[in-house]
């Protein structure tokens, strides 16, 4: 299992773009993704989300391009920004260095 903590942000006058776009293609689930959680913040110049999505074992390269592919239609909304950073579990992350985590 493959996760990554997605982050997107836009300036407050593109919220309510963002808003129908994010409503009218959630519906659409992506193939090979899994999304575990997604939360919203207001603040300082804008909205941004935070959400954890699993890449199905076998098929992370399907659904890195699927997820890739699903912010290809927030590119035209004024100000957005994505970003797709790879991480772990601590249990596991501590299993990569060597070390047993603790139980």
């Amino acid at each position: 299992m493959m996760l990554n903590m997605v982050v997107t942000s836009y300036p407050l006058k593109s919220t309510v773009e963002a808003g129908k776009v994010f409503a009218n293609s959630f519906a659409n689930p992506m193939s090979h993704v899994n999304t575990l959680g997604i939360w919203v913040s207001y603040g300082g110049d804008g909205i941004a989300t935070y959400s954890v999505v699993e890449l199905e074992k076998g098929y992370e390269d399907e659904a890195m391009k699927a997820l890739i592919s699903y912010f290809v239609q927030f590119y035209n909304i004024e100000g957005f920004k994505v970003d797709i950073i790879p991480v772990a579990k601590p249990e596991d992350a501590l299993s990569i260095l060597g070390i047993t985590p603790p139980s």
